[in-house]
């Protein structure tokens, strides 16, 4: 009796720490801050090391065990209505394990993910940009009456908004003509692109000190097919700490999505910050093929906004810098082939798996505090006019 008063007071214990270490997020940044510093980097040069020393995505494999776990339970204990009493034990003994084990997940989720939505992020902590600020609608009139782009662009005009999109259609046109291409016009990259991405990252954290230090391997996924019907090309896995990305996505999204994931593991968990630090390590480059990625990788988060700015107007869209047709076929997630491939071996339609995926994304982030949602990624548009602030080079 002892003994098993003992182990649910652990496991209260438990509930109670979990509980607390949220709320101590979530009310305190300063909390949250100390633990990105000190704590948050432990995991990374310690358990993150370990799991980076697996060739194939350990995130992945821990998934597909949750699932089957948690299917054999529900299988368990459908089958015991239909049997006699002697299964009893066995439902509880499998409860108890159950619950043990989804205490674990909360913690590592906690400890992982949760705690560095609450922390300062990268364009607080190195842009003196508090994402909470509220502007007047006095001010945001000169950018749109569109609510979604007031978000995203607060403080700056459609004027501005225009020159950043200029600018980066220019270095994208430009860029294009100086990568490798194969005989049908593809881009190629002639050499470890991964590897490359990673550099960039670390070259970026001389600048930068909470992106300095140990990187993770960055992993393809095993099951890319299935993350591409969710429009997914990168994932980072809280339970291993793994920047994982989709190996089914057209070439120019790899070395983005590698920084992107590899920002996740440093603590900068907001999405719109991981495609500004994805963007910067990438045209920080001294890689041409990196530096053209990076563009492309925010020319639709930009071009969309500065469309829904002068209302969606094809004559004034057509009297600015133009896309040109290479950037505009190299501005793909799949190719066709691929797509067709992926539909292919689809078990559930895309159109369902892309659903389901979206709304559990929306719903990660609004209980995290996102109040946004999935419009956070475009939230990039504003980090830009402000990195830049009218200084185009």
């Amino acid at each position: 009796m002892n003994r098993l008063n003992g182990k649910k007071a652990l496991f209260a214990a438990g509930t109670a720490g979990v509980v607390l270490l949220n709320a101590a997020s979530w009310k305190s940044k300063a909390f949250s801050d100390w633990y990105v510093k000190y704590i948050f980097p432990v995991w990374l040069n310690t358990y993150a090391r370990l799991t980076s020393l697996v060739p194939f995505s350990v995130g992945e494999i821990m998934l597909v065990l949750a699932v089957l776990i948690t299917l054999f339970g529900i299988g368990f204990f459908v089958f015991y209505l239909f049997r006699n009493k002697r299964y009893k034990k066995g439902i509880k003994r499998f409860g108890k394990m159950y619950a043990w084990l989804v205490l674990a997940v909360c913690y590592i989720m906690t400890l992982n993910c949760f705690i560095l939505y609450h922390a300062s992020d990268f364009s607080e902590k190195y842009m003196g940009y508090d994402r909470t600020t509220q502007y007047d609608d006095a001010l945001l009139a000169d950018v749109s009456k569109n609510a979604v782009l007031k978000v995203h662009t607060g403080g700056y005009t459609a004027k501005e908004l225009a020159q950043l999109r200029d600018f980066i259609v220019e270095r994208c046109n430009t860029l294009a003509k100086e990568v490798a291409r194969d005989d049908s016009g593809a881009p190629y990259y002639e050499g470890d692109l991964v590897a490359e991405a990673s550099d960039a990252m670390r070259a970026l954290g001389e600048k930068y000190d909470q992106l300095s230090g140990f990187y993770v391997t960055p992993k393809y996924l095993t099951c890319s097919e299935f993350f591409s019907q969710q429009y997914i090309m990168g994932y980072y896995f809280p339970f291993s700490l793994e920047a994982n990305i989709n190996s089914v996505m057209y070439v120019t999204n790899v070395a983005p999505t590698v920084c992107h994931e590899l920002a996740h593991t440093k603590g900068f968990i907001n999405e719109d910050d991981a495609n500004l630090i994805g963007f910067l390590a990438c045209v920080n480059s001294d890689d041409s093929f990196l530096q053209y990625c990076g563009y492309l990788s925010v020319l639709n988060y930009v071009n969309n906004d500065f469309y829904d700015s002068i209302n969606k107007d094809k004559k004034k869209y057509r009297s600015h810098v133009r896309i040109s047709d290479v950037v505009a076929d190299d501005n793909i997630f799949l190719t066709r082939e691929d797509w067709q491939a992926v539909e292919k071996r689809a078990v559930i339609k895309t159109e369902t798996v892309k659903k389901v995926s979206n709304a559990f994304t929306e719903t990660t982030l609004k209980l995290n505090g996102v109040e946004e949602g999935m419009q956070q990624y475009n939230q990039v548009v504003e980090l830009l006019l402000r990195y830049y602030d009218g200084q185009y080079q």
